[in-house]
């Protein structure tokens, strides 16, 4: 079996009981707390059908994201000409632009994190005998 056909039944009750014995030690738990609640929100029943899900709705908002910071920019250099004055109005025009891309750029490494998160967990299932869990 690969780590694509892990099924979500057995990724969640495996990585709830190591959370489970993680918290009975004191450890930290909330990077595990939040991937399961991730987990939990992105539907599908195998890690392969999950991983594509997540990567569907997080490519579904970058249009959106981007979208919103260009009609940003727009209203900065349009209506900033006239009331801050055209090095003003290009300065912050270039301040929102470069925060656009940092935005993005963080949206993407977020994708990328919970992906190689979600298959590395699952290789972990996969490849651990249920007794070393």
């Amino acid at each position: 079996m690969n780590a694509d056909r892990l099924g979500r039944f057995e990724l969640m009750m495996t990585w709830s009981k190591k959370l489970q014995e993680l918290s009975k030690i004191g450890e930290c738990t909330l990077q595990l707390e939040r991937f399961l609640q991730t987990l939990e929100s992105v539907p599908g029943d195998e890690v392969g059908e999950i991983g594509i899900e997540w990567r569907r709705r997080r490519r579904e908002q970058r249009p959106c994201l981007a979208l919103a910071f260009f009609t940003l920019a727009m209203l900065l250099l349009f209506l900033g000409v006239h009331t801050l004055g055209p090095v003003f109005s290009a300065l912050a025009t270039t301040a929102v632009a470069l925060y656009a891309c940092q935005a993005l750029y963080r949206h993407w490494k977020l994708e990328e994190a919970f992906d190689s998160e979600l298959y590395m967990r699952a290789a972990y299932v996969v490849n651990a005998p249920s007794w070393a869990r």
